[in-house]
């Protein structure tokens, strides 16, 4: 799901980060192995970005992306943690990005991250999110039951990622930020239990 050549993700990870979506200063939540950049590399709106990503093994391909595109707006990365990043100043990003990443941030931390992205964007500031997601027991019980018997496994494979009901994080703070949307689909993945995801955008 980090591949640039999978055409399919790739097109949604673009669609949902389009760029009369993101712009300004612009701040991206477990940056990975920088796989965003393709979609945002020739973004004119960009006027800079923050990467947070703690796992420092996935800097090399990072910076590896930042010399294939030639990015052209201002980088920095750091390798804090989404739950306190108490180095960003209140009201002073536009656009926060988080692609793939809450699955990996064990509970109760994911109502955290969500909350230090409500205190640093900027008034109007949108956070835009896509995500995989546990499956719904009372629609697909059969892919929950999988998920479930194999989710020991896939945390190691997938450098902690669970199958949560994330969508729950969202309803939770609808009246905390101005707009809360989202909408789930089928995600284009040769996995079958890994299927269901979110998309959306928070608007403070």
């Amino acid at each position: 799901m980090a591949d640039p050549n999978n055409k399919a993700i790739m097109n949604i990870r673009c669609n949902q980060l389009a760029h009369s979506n993101v712009n300004g200063r612009v701040l991206e939540i477990g940056v990975g192995t920088g796989i965003n950049f393709p979609c945002l590399h020739d973004n004119p709106n960009i006027e800079s970005y923050v990467g947070i990503e703690p796992n420092v093994h996935m800097y090399p391909f990072f910076y590896d992306f930042i010399k294939k595109y030639q990015i052209p707006f201002e980088i920095s990365l750091s390798n804090a943690s989404a739950t306190d990043m108490s180095d960003v100043p209140s009201n002073s990003i536009d656009t926060v990005i988080m692609t793939l990443v809450l699955c990996s941030v064990p509970d109760p931390l994911p109502k955290k991250v969500i909350s230090e992205v409500h205190r640093i964007l900027k008034p109007g500031g949108k956070f835009l999110f896509l995500e995989h997601i546990q499956a719904d027991p009372s629609v697909k019980p059969v892919i929950y039951g999988i998920q479930r018997a194999v989710e020991p496994v896939w945390a190691i494979i997938g450098d902690g990622c669970r199958f949560k009901p994330i969508t729950d994080y969202f309803d939770d703070v609808k009246n905390v930020f101005s707009r809360v949307e989202y909408e789930k689909f089928n995600l284009p993945v040769p996995i079958f239990f890994i299927k269901d995801g979110v998309k959306g955008i928070l608007v403070k």
